[in-house]
């Protein structure tokens, strides 16, 4: 678990100079509004004793009712996800689904299974805010 929260802490650490002075190539303009669906905000190689990932901010827009297609996937790093407006619908490893609101936080430890994903609203939209360490060059997911 220490572990766990030093990689995680030095991960964001070294991201906050690089969110601050950079910008991802071809990442939305500041101030600009993200697109409708998944739209990756900034990635940014990381350094020191994390070189060889990069921190990848995401942003998943979902529209009412909206889940996730398939048998779910995995995600090659961990997973840092905050709910910023709606309700998201999740589950790992094929756990029973919890309502996840705004506001609040969720956690993926790298490889699990990502079972369920989606708008628990029928309402309105959901919008998160996800932050991911990844292996440099990988792809975000992969299927199960």
């Amino acid at each position: 678990m220490q572990n766990r929260r030093t990689f995680l802490g030095m991960a964001a650490a070294s991201l906050l100079p690089a969110a601050i002075d950079a910008q991802a190539p071809g990442a939305p303009a500041p101030g600009a509004q993200a697109p409708a669906g998944r739209g990756e905000l900034a990635r940014h190689a990381l350094t020191g004793p994390l070189e060889g990932f990069e921190a990848v901010l995401l942003e998943l827009n979902l529209a009412p009712g909206q889940r996730n297609p398939g048998p779910g996937h995995r995600h090659p790093g961990p997973v840092v996800g905050y709910v910023a407006e709606g309700q998201l619908a999740f589950a790992i490893n094929h756990e029973a689904e919890q309502v996840v609101p705004a506001g609040k936080t969720f956690f993926e430890p790298a490889g699990a299974v990502h079972s369920t994903h989606g708008s628990a609203r029928k309402d309105g939209p959901t919008r998160v805010l996800v932050f991911m360490l990844v292996p440099k060059g990988s792809p975000l997911t992969a299927p199960i």
